[in-house]
């Protein structure tokens, strides 16, 4: 069912709607890192036959993933989820299988029965993501403005069988009856979108870890303090200790991110050094270079007033044997014409 979104305005303007900003869109990216600390290999999920629903540590990659195809490949122009076409929903399978191994008790299956848990995962995100339509719809006052502004990601003729939808009786009836009845919910799930079978397997893999720290001799380096052994067990986020609250807060980076960075800055240090280096060595050969320029320009001006030298001697004496030639002629013709 959708919820109907209270608290909207009918301004045209979207901007001046009051809609809770959430985490954005699933892009994938955190999927594909893990797939290249694995050698691009597929994330492995492991799913719960009994319960109908995946677990492990890749269960978040796979439902954000599954959110993503539905987005880009499911039509929204049916009521339901089962009204999708199920070429769509192959596409959807076959592209999940792309970047997942999906196993029933460490086997590799892909039955039909597990084709139908996904199916399911999808019906649920395909619900959501109608879900976030609804406040975009509402952002605007007239269907006119509602059709010339369609959302991201949602073709033109979708959106205006989304229009015609949201504001058709039946979906309003629906709307206020969710209204009524989450109304009447007393207690709220903590657990947010994480099935019970993921919260089950999350306490046993804390309950490993502290069994693992408990049988370590006294001697050895783990953490000492309560504080410190929930921060090595459970993990921390940037500012809190997981599970705590306000509680203990840790330094900002883990432990991880200082060594990272300690081994970025030790890098950059020897790059440094070695750039150093590389101009001291071009320092020197610029020297180099000038000297034996020097030594060339000088040899240049030896070897240039040597030629000079020479061929003012040749000139000379060319010239006198010239003059010579000449006396001695013109003497011959005096003697001739006397």
């Amino acid at each position: 069912m959708i919820h109907h979104v209270s608290g909207s305005t009918n301004a045209s303007d979207p901007s001046s709607s009051k809609i809770r900003r959430s985490r954005g869109k699933f892009k994938g990216l955190e999927t594909l890192k893990k797939m290249r600390g694995y050698n691009n290999a597929k994330l492995h999920v492991q799913i719960d036959m009994e319960f109908r629903r995946p677990f492990g540590e890749n269960t978040d990659d796979l439902v954000g993933e599954i959110a993503r195809l539905v987005t880009l490949c499911a039509s929204f122009d049916v009521p339901y989820w089962c009204d999708v076409p199920e070429d769509r929903k192959i596409k959807i399978y076959e592209k999940l299988l792309d970047k997942f191994e999906l196993k029933v008790r460490d086997e590799v299956c892909n039955d039909i029965h597990i084709r139908k848990i996904i199916y399911e995962i999808a019906g649920r995100r395909y619900r959501d993501v109608r879900s976030t339509l609804y406040p975009h719809y509402q952002s605007y006052a007239t269907d006119e403005d509602r059709l010339q502004n369609p959302p991201e990601d949602v073709n033109a003729n979708e959106w205006a069988w989304l229009v015609n939808y949201f504001g058709s009786q039946k979906f309003k009836a629906m709307s206020e009856r969710n209204k009524v009845n989450h109304s009447k919910q007393v207690i709220s799930h903590i657990t947010r979108r994480k099935s019970f079978k993921q919260v089950s397997w999350a306490e046993e893999t804390v309950k490993d870890k502290l069994e693992e720290i408990a049988s370590q001799p006294c001697d050895s380096p783990v953490a000492s303090t309560p504080e410190e052994v929930l921060s090595l067990v459970v993990g921390q986020r940037s500012g809190h200790v997981r599970g705590r609250g306000c509680g203990p807060k840790p330094p900002f980076k883990s432990a991880a991110t200082i060594a990272k960075i300690a081994g970025l800055e030790t890098q950059v240090k020897d790059k440094d050094e070695r750039i150093s280096q590389m101009e001291e060595l071009i320092s020197q050969q610029k020297e180099e270079v000038a000297q034996i320029q020097e030594q060339l320009c000088k040899q240049k001006a030896e070897v240039t007033a040597r030629l000079q030298s020479n061929m003012s001697s040749q000139l000379n004496e060319l010239v006198n044997k010239k003059f010579m030639d000449m006396m001695f002629q013109f003497h011959r013709d005096l003697g001739i014409g006397h």
